[in-house]
């Protein structure tokens, strides 16, 4: 698919493309609004740096028949509106849908819309938005939300779970690239942080959430396996003033939903603000 749109690159027509895929469609209210989604490039002098942007969209799912359909839908919008609305921000936002408006001269400039190996270049749509990130000179990707497209997708559960399991590959591919490489070398730390965080990071601390609660449990069981018992004198060398595992485990629990709680919630909240 990445190779099949970078060949129809010289057969368009025009300053600007918009790559859609089969599964996708348009309503004519949105189409309505199309001169002001072309307006966003629009400069007052020749050789500005508004016609180098990339615009992007959110796309609307259709699909969302059933709960799983209703979650995999829900996780899209969210990802589609106030996630990248942050991440334009924060400068950390990239290429990631074929609503996204592309001027074509600059994307042919780097070679292309989309990236064409299989595997490394899983995720496709992302070396457009990072190849333009990197040849900076005033280059900026925004992010409106008053235009979007319609799309489809298979939402039985297998689909769903393949869908994920491809962006979660993706991402670990996508480590390996030289583009991420040269991100964290040019870079400044806020939007390197937020280009982490927003990509491959997000995905490492769904893995740390993951397994910090056996590891949590299993230090648990350690802690009380090997508190001393009068059966084992013999064996443990126990101070007759050492408190009982249980009861130092209680005291952490305490600590952990007492005042760390609400401490966290603060944190996490801090950002509306």
């Amino acid at each position: 698919k990445g190779d099949n749109q970078n060949h129809a690159i010289p057969f368009m027509r025009g300053h600007f493309s918009q790559c859609i895929d089969a599964n996708q469609g348009a309503y004519f209210e949105q189409m309505m609004m199309l001169p002001c989604a072309l307006g966003e490039f629009r400069s007052q002098a020749r050789g500005d740096g508004l016609a180098k942007r990339i615009i992007g969209f959110p796309e609307h799912i259709t699909s969302d028949i059933g709960s799983i359909g209703d979650f995999a839908a829900s996780a899209e919008i969210a990802f589609g509106t106030i996630l990248q609305r942050t991440y334009s921000v924060l400068g950390a936002r990239m290429h990631y849908g074929h609503p996204d408006i592309m001027n074509k001269l600059y994307m042919i400039q780097q070679g292309g819309v989309s990236k064409a190996t299989k595997t490394i270049n899983l995720s496709e749509d992302i070396f457009a938005g990072m190849d333009f990130t990197l040849r900076g000179g005033e280059r900026r990707i925004r992010h409106c939300e008053y235009f979007h497209l319609a799309k489809g997708r298979d939402m039985g559960f297998n689909a769903v779970l393949g869908f994920f399991s491809k962006l979660s590959s993706g991402t670990g591919e996508q480590l390996l690239s030289r583009q991420t490489f040269r991100l964290g070398q040019v870079l400044h730390l806020p939007e390197a942080l937020a280009f982490y965080y927003a990509h491959a990071g997000y995905y490492v601390n769904q893995f740390l959430v993951s397994i910090s609660m056996p590891l949590l449990v299993f230090s648990w069981l350690l802690v009380l396996l090997s508190d001393c018992e009068g059966s084992f004198d013999a064996f443990q060398h126990c101070q007759p003033d050492k408190r009982p595992a249980a009861e130092v485990m209680a005291g952490f629990l305490v600590a952990c939903f007492s005042w760390l709680v609400p401490l966290f919630l603060v944190a996490n909240t801090l950002p509306l603000f």
